[in-house]
């Protein structure tokens, strides 16, 4: 109703609460539609979260296995570079070995070729070597003599060796024979061949006893034996 310029405004409080009723559903169905939207999203991003997932365990186990597969061909490459470097070693030691013993025999051949023809024409019955080492225990030496017969090896040739140590003991002159001085035995060298033969044993010197030279005689027997050799050498330790 209005009166000139005045508006008179009537009060109804039911329109409110429609409205607020309405502003209500509104906002609660746009809630509702918001969290169904979230809810599904949030679905489908845990969805390919769990596919990512799935992918990336799938990725480790095929690097594992690959990583697996390559420990054993490393292993495997290893061992084959191991059996390598170890056959290489035995052949380069084998090769050292073949060497060494061909060597050896080139040795012996020109020995046995010095003894059928001497370059010096030495012939009869020659000391062809003799050698002294010493060995662990203290005083004690092991000694090695090679004999020879060159161009007169028909015939046998038989006979004795002796060997003396001269030195000094407590300031005096002494001989010592080897006879003596043996400890594999005590019996004198004895020697009978055609072309060499060979002589081994250990000796063992007095504690205070010096060596200073060392006697070797060759005593043949028979009525064609060759003469009598003696050979004296400083003491060769």
């Amino acid at each position: 109703m209005e009166s000139g310029n005045r508006r008179i405004l009537v009060y109804q409080p039911g329109y409110l609460w429609l409205a607020g009723a309405i502003a209500l559903v509104v906002l609660t169905s746009t809630a509702y539609i918001l969290f169904q939207r979230g809810m599904y999203y949030a679905g489908s991003e845990l969805e390919w979260l769990g596919q990512q997932k799935t992918d990336l365990e799938q990725q480790l186990k095929t690097a594992q296995s690959e990583n697996a597969d390559l420990r054993q061909q490393l292993a495997i490459q290893q061992r084959s570079s191991e059996i390598d470097r170890r056959a290489s070693q035995e052949v380069r030691n084998e090769f050292a070995t073949l060497t060494d013993e061909m060597q050896k025999l080139r040795d012996e051949l020109a020995f046995y070729r010095r003894i059928l023809s001497p370059a010096d024409n030495k012939t009869g019955l020659n000391i062809q070597r003799f050698e002294m080492q010493p060995i662990a225990q203290q005083g004690r030496y092991q000694f090695r003599l090679m004999l020879t017969q060159v161009k007169r090896n028909k015939q046998y040739v038989r006979g004795t060796i002796e060997i003396d140590v001269t030195g000094t003991e407590a300031g005096a002159s002494k001989v010592l024979s080897f006879a003596k001085l043996r400890v594999d035995d005590g019996e004198a060298l004895k020697f009978k061949f055609r072309y060499f033969q060979d002589f081994e044993g250990e000796i063992e010197l007095p504690a205070n006893f010096t060596p200073q030279n060392l006697t070797i005689r060759v005593k043949p027997v028979g009525k064609r034996a060759p003469p009598r050799l003696e050979k004296t050498m400083k003491w060769p330790v």
